[in-house]
């Protein structure tokens, strides 16, 4: 062996395939390399006697790995000392779509050490780093999040899925628990709309009807969804087909109270005025909020609206995975002075964009981008199937 490189070679993969084998459980597909610089076996064949040999010997084992175990879900690499992740980055790219893995009672301190796994293992649900550094830093677990936003569980500890904030609503309707249970109705049904995961649909079905709700009551209520780098316009579209076929606002429309506030860019032409109707932060939010006129969305129809959701990622730093929600639908406006053209209740089509990030460390919704555009009322023939 010392003569032929060929047969070392050989031999050494022979070792390395005699302990995976004897490390792997197929039954729950899991691969156990803890303490690999203790393991009697690969002391005896000589794998670990030299500095040189073992910094080669993980990216061969995984070498070897690649091409004998191919349903491997788990693996444990608890207790080999790993101070980072640069000995055993290729465990990434040789299992790619791994579902658990325990890093336990290692040396990790820094943030920085697990960058090598960075955009790594999209479909990790479990991890465990108890016995590292690195769980006493400050905001732990929202920092492991954002490097591994598909977590289930963290330190056996289960994560919890993206939370509505408990609104403070004054009395109660029934027409929220309605909107959120007939909603499946549509769009899945009709196809009028899209949501990536059933789990993003029953997140964004419970958020509309609380949000939706607040927003018709009270909406200064809404401002803890928001906070100081937060945006939100609203732009009016006059140039939209209305449903002419209704006679529900007998031909009258009547903006003037949406015309000073609106940012619609093509009508909006100066870089000041751009400027000053976009609202940034709670304060300039809540204020223009307020210059709404006031609304009343039918939650308990649901065939009125029109949803998609989907994940978004960047929307505060590069790794955030958050949530682009669409909403098309309409609003009742309640008759604001009496006498004049609009003395009685005018209805609305609106088109409202939100990009929602998930906060770990609270488990609520933060709104950091809100577009509002308002139009005649159109109807929702658009999305009824024919």
């Amino acid at each position: 062996m010392q003569t032929d490189p060929s047969n070392g070679t050989q031999g050494t993969i022979a070792v390395l395939r005699n302990f995976l084998m004897n490390r792997y459980n197929p039954q729950v597909q899991l691969l156990d390399l803890q303490n690999l610089y203790g393991d009697p076996y690969l002391l005896s064949n000589g794998l670990l006697s030299q500095d040189s040999t073992r910094s080669k010997m993980f990216p061969a084992m995984m070498k070897v790995a690649s091409m004998d175990l191919k349903n491997v879900e788990s693996v444990n690499l608890a207790g080999n000392n790993i101070s980072d992740l640069t000995a055993v980055t290729t465990l990434a790219a040789t299992f790619p779509h791994l579902k658990n893995l325990s890093l336990a009672n290692n040396e990790i301190s820094q943030w920085r050490h697990l960058d090598p796994w960075r955009h790594k293992f999209r479909e990790l649900r479990e991890l465990v780093l108890t016995g590292n550094p690195i769980t006493g830093l400050n905001n732990y677990r929202a920092e492991i999040l954002r490097r591994f936003p598909s977590l289930k569980m963290l330190d056996g500890q289960v994560i919890e899925g993206i939370n509505v904030p408990e609104f403070k609503i004054r009395g109660s309707s029934p027409a929220v628990n309605s909107f959120a249970a007939n909603i499946k109705k549509l769009p899945v049904r009709t196809q009028a709309g899209f949501f990536e995961t059933s789990e993003i649909q029953n997140i964004m079905m419970d958020f509309l009807g609380k949000f939706f709700q607040v927003y018709d009551s009270d909406r200064s209520q809404l401002m803890p969804l928001y906070d100081n780098l937060s945006l939100f316009s609203l732009s009016l579209n006059t140039g939209v087909p209305r449903d002419l076929t209704a006679r529900d606002n007998q031909g009258i429309q009547n903006w003037s109270s949406y015309i000073p506030i609106s940012r619609n860019l093509t009508r909006v032409t100066t870089s000041n005025t751009r400027q000053n109707r976009l609202a940034l932060g709670q304060q300039q939010i809540s204020q223009l909020l307020h210059k709404i006129p006031p609304s009343k969305h039918d939650l308990s129809s649901p065939e009125k609206f029109a949803i998609e959701a989907w994940t978004a990622r960047g929307l505060r730093a590069p790794d955030d995975a958050g949530i682009m929600l669409i909403v098309h639908g309409e609003f009742e406006e309640p008759p604001q002075q009496p006498g004049r053209a609009n003395a009685y209740s005018l209805k609305r089509s609106f088109d409202r964009t939100l990009l929602l990030l998930p906060v770990p460390a609270t488990g609520a919704i933060l709104v950091v981008s809100d577009l509002l555009t308002v139009r005649g009322w159109a109807g929702s023939r658009a999305w009824t199937p024919r």
